[in-house]
């Protein structure tokens, strides 16, 4: 079940503490960041919902939850008050995966956004991190000195195993039992073979063009000192 941690600093004591939502999410609601910043190197939630602030409140706060390296896979939801006109956008806010709402957090309009952004797994994922590169497994998205590459999902899976292990040789066999839980027969190297390519060529255009190297008869391995 998705895991969601709202905090909201004018939070009525009734809300706070934890909540399901229609048997679906389990929501912590608090009027303060400052209990679940001292547990976020160990509790990460599916999803961040930041209310009743202003907009450099938001930022600082999603700031400070960032700097735990598995919170950067957390979207954040920033939500407005129907009052104020227009949005203003956070300096961190990530449109890939964060949210703009405006509403109460009791509104219908709130409730949907927090069912749609919620996404059971994201707390049990981290990224993955070897010299410059910076993979988020969830997303699919390698990122190198401000470069941002998208990847399929069996692309980050392969790379994923490859960089967890850099500049070390990994043996084709590896990849495939961890990637497919099948043996490393004809159809699956051809397989692997396509997958890396597509990797390649995904590369090609930036520093690491030449970091995922083939090892002959044995594997691949994904060289991060090229790139430094």
């Amino acid at each position: 079940m998705p895991g969601v941690l709202v905090i909201e600093p004018q939070l009525p004591p009734a809300m706070q503490g934890r909540h399901l939502l229609a048997d679906r999410l389990t929501i912590d609601f608090c009027n303060s960041p400052e209990i679940p910043l001292q547990a976020a190197a160990e509790r990460v939630y599916d999803l961040l919902v930041l209310a009743g602030m202003d907009v450099e409140e938001q930022q600082a706060t999603a700031a400070r939850f960032q700097q735990h390296r598995r919170w950067r896979l957390v979207p954040v939801l920033y939500v407005m008050p129907v009052d104020v006109p227009g949005f203003a956008i956070p300096g961190g806010y990530r449109p890939e995966m964060d949210g703009l709402v405006r509403g109460s957090l009791d509104s219908p309009a709130v409730e949907r956004r927090i069912r749609a952004m919620a996404r059971e797994g994201v707390s049990d994922a981290d990224m993955v991190v070897a010299g410059p590169f910076e993979l988020d497994p969830i997303r699919g998205r390698l990122r190198l000195n401000g470069t941002e590459i998208l990847l399929t999902g069996r692309e980050a899976e392969i790379l994923a195993i490859l960089l967890a292990q850099s500049n070390r040789t990994v043996s084709a066999g590896e990849i495939i039992e961890r990637g497919w839980g099948a043996g490393a027969d004809p159809r699956y190297l051809q397989i692997l073979r396509r997958h890396v390519s597509n990797i390649r060529r995904k590369l090609e255009q930036t520093p690491a063009a030449r970091s995922v190297r083939t090892v002959r008869g044995n594997g691949y391995r994904f060289d991060t000192r090229i790139a430094s």
